[in-house]
């Protein structure tokens, strides 16, 4: 993983012809229609070439096995398993109802929301007059992500021919060829021999008007916890469906990991998605099945949070690349002439980023290398960050000097929220940071706090949650052992009216206000300051079973 790291000097392509005039609109479900005539004939997107980055942060208390790929399962839905799969849909699309994400993200009016016009919050523009964004992409296992992801990233030039060749044969010579692809972000010799993603591929291209920083999640459900280190760093997601016969209904109903990706990244604060069908071609392209994954996906994501015009639907086949960078087949073009899935990477919105808050970055590596000596490499929360400057280590209170920032692996002066970076520090050891850890401001450090106040949306759990109940919390890179110390009252989500004082139980679905407890002192802060950093979701038994927000600390 440290060698990985090491950047290097790329060079960046100059920026492309003129930007194109354009205008998209959207219709009701979220698809986009046609762009306009001259957008179809623009020049192909130009590439950053980028070393592939891992990043694991899967806990030690919950370290998942390795299984190899599970067999696919097709056939129609019977009565039976429809009856069913409607009460699971109606179970779990309500899921985040109650964490009051439409109020908070959505631009209405809450009592317990951050004024960011108090704030300079502005979206970051690059050098070149791209913004950039970050992009993960999730989905249910064997939906095709990396595939699609890696034959994404050949159209657009960042893999040589060479390098493909090599992958193509070496895949086809352990039984695997079809994974040829994939193998441009799942480069560990595990990932390769077992056929799943395990850690995040972290890598960079650039849109006619983006840069965007790609993240590739693993689907298997024993790695939720790396997706969910990626789905922390993300401004927006594509949601990958497999569309092939019964695999749709495989992943979304049946205990799927579509549903818990599509929930989890919406409670991570993710507003925009975009779905792409991918292995349509192995239903010949049909137009019907695409409309109904369209139409039972579009109910649920706005139930869950999303708002319609904020997800897009794309019909795709990341094997064949048709509909990435352009469309050739004649079953698709008979009834699809919406924009590809690069176009609808361009549309989307930067996040504003609260520039002008105290620096609050996020660990997630630790590594140490002879010419840059100690570094950590993370992502900026909030602030500025640039070479010179004295940051705050904390937990530890270590105070260190920044020798050097590196963004796409490239020196820059200025690094800001938003960005990924990677940091040379100076009078520090790397072996006394720890992944989790913050960097901050001497005279503005991130608060310490074993205990705080939180709002939490329980999903479909077993059992009922009681005083003492034991989960692992995940914010940003921290996973955490913690315990319900305190339940404090349910409320309803669509006022915040109490409903209950000192409940004993809360059952599945609960919106409550519960105190959490954990044993050591960690880096924590209020939703109402930093919204990205007063998130965060909760798992127990290698499952997710709440989402909250930090209300206050306690201690």
């Amino acid at each position: 993983m440290n060698s990985a790291l090491e950047m290097s000097n790329f060079d960046v392509e100059k920026a492309v012809s003129l930007l194109l005039d354009w205008i998209a609109h959207g219709k009701p479900g979220g698809e986009l229609v046609s762009p306009d005539k001259a957008r179809k004939q623009a020049s192909t997107p130009t590439v950053l070439k980028d070393q592939e980055l891992k990043k694991s942060s899967t806990p030690r208390s919950e370290k998942p096995t390795v299984t190899p790929k599970k067999g696919k399962s097709g056939g129609k839905m019977t009565p039976s398993s429809q009856k069913k799969k409607n009460q699971e849909f109606s179970s779990v699309a309500n899921e985040l109802d109650g964490l009051g994400l439409e109020e908070h993200e959505l631009g209405e009016t809450n009592a317990g929301e951050v004024d960011e016009e108090a704030f300079d919050l502005v979206p970051e523009v690059e050098s070149d007059g791209r913004e950039t964004i970050s992009l993960v992409v999730v989905g249910h296992v064997d939906a095709g992500k990396s595939t699609l992801n890696g034959h994404l990233l050949c159209l657009l030039g960042s893999v040589d021919q060479r390098t493909m060749h090599k992958y193509e044969k070496e895949s086809k010579a352990i039984g695997k060829g079809s994974f040829a692809f994939a193998w441009v972000l799942d480069g560990h010799a595990e990932e390769r021999e077992r056929g799943v993603t395990i850690d995040v591929g972290v890598t960079h291209f650039k849109t006619e008007h983006r840069h965007v920083q790609l993240l590739d999640a693993p689907g298997h459900k024993d790695f939720v916890p790396s997706m969910i280190s990626g789905a922390a760093q993300a401004d927006a997601a594509i949601l990958v469906i497999d569309g092939s016969t019964g695999e749709f209904e495989s992943g979304f109903h049946s205990g799927g990991q579509t549903v818990e990706h599509a929930i989890l990244v919406r409670s991570l604060g993710v507003q925009q998605m975009i779905v792409a069908v991918n292995k349509l071609d192995n239903v010949d392209y049909s137009k019907d099945r695409y409309e109904q994954i369209q139409d039972e996906l579009s109910r649920f994501l706005v139930k869950a949070g999303f708002r319609a015009s904020d997800v897009f639907f794309i019909p795709c086949s990341g094997f064949s690349g048709e509909n990435l960078l352009q469309r050739k087949d004649a079953r698709l073009t008979a009834w699809y002439d919406g924009p590809t899935l690069i176009e609808l990477i361009d549309l989307l919105r930067p996040p504003p980023r609260p520039v002008d808050l105290p620096l609050r970055l996020s660990i997630s590596d630790v590594f140490k290398t002879q010419a840059m000596g100690s570094c950590v490499a993370g992502r900026i929360e909030a602030g500025v960050l640039s070479p010179g400057a004295q940051v705050l280590l904390r937990p530890g209170d270590l105070t260190a000097n920044v020798r050097s920032v590196q963004r796409h692996g490239n020196k820059v002066a200025t690094a800001k929220a938003g960005d990924s970076v990677t940091v040379a520090l100076t009078s520090i050891d790397f072996d006394q940071v720890q992944v989790g850890a913050f960097l901050c401001p001497p005279e503005a450090p991130i608060p310490l706090s074993s205990s705080f106040l939180a709002q939490i949306l329980l999903f479909d759990i077993q059992e009922p949650v009681t005083l003492g109940y034991q989960a692992t919390m995940y914010l940003q890179s921290t996973n955490e052992p913690v315990v319900v110390s305190k339940m404090l009252c349910t409320v309803k989500k669509s006022t915040g009216e109490v409903l209950k004082k000192r409940p004993r139980a809360l059952p599945k679905h609960t919106t409550a206000v519960v105190q959490l407890t954990c044993n050591r002192p960690i880096c924590v802060e209020t939703f109402n300051d930093y919204k990205q950093l007063g998130r965060f979701t909760l798992r127990e038994s290698g499952n997710t079973i709440a989402a909250g927000t930090i209300m206050k600390i306690v201690s």
